[in-house]
């Protein structure tokens, strides 16, 4: 696949929030938000706009042309003594991209550029339980589980585990 990757800016901002009223609607029990709780393209354009070549905020998306096809976050702590543990987010690549390595690329260059960051040391995400696809793709890049934190989501009347896994950038 010959998809560009690259961080996301402001005018990339209603494509991306498109994408995730669709995750969100497409995998409740994936994600701890709901399509209610997407800011607006503005809000989103501002937080692109701000965060652009910082080492606290990244979002990447993988793009075929103009089309957004995936995309990867990640976030830095803010407090002092946590400012070197980052946090991978919102990893999504559209039903029909799927299996063709796209979410290994885009994790994979997230990593690359969370690793730039002066001071960071690892980063941690969490992952539904359920998601075994999404749990091996993330062992095999060299994240680990270290906890199982029970009923962290509920939809409707289910609840979901998450698993917290680490990858140490020291290594």
């Amino acid at each position: 696949m010959a998809s560009l990757i690259r961080a996301l800016g402001p005018d990339d901002a209603a494509s991306y929030r498109e994408q995730r009223i669709r995750a969100l609607c497409e995998h409740p029990d994936a994600f701890g938000r709901t399509p209610e709780e997407v800011p607006t393209v503005e809000t989103l354009a501002e937080q692109f706009r701000l965060d652009a070549g910082t080492e606290e905020y990244l979002m990447l998306g993988a793009f075929d042309g103009s089309v957004l096809l995936g995309v990867a976050g990640c976030h830095r702590e803010r407090a002092i003594k946590q400012r070197h543990i980052a946090f991978v987010w919102g990893i999504y690549v559209v039903p029909e991209h799927r299996g063709t390595g796209l979410g290994r690329r885009l994790v994979a260059e997230l990593v690359a550029r969370a690793r730039t960051w002066k001071g960071l040391e690892c980063l941690w995400l969490d992952v539904t339980t359920v998601n075994t696809t999404a749990r091996a793709l993330y062992a095999s890049l060299g994240f680990r589980g270290v906890a199982i934190k029970p009923r962290v989501l509920k939809v409707d009347d289910r609840y979901y585990d998450e698993e917290l896994m680490v990858l140490d950038l020291t290594t």
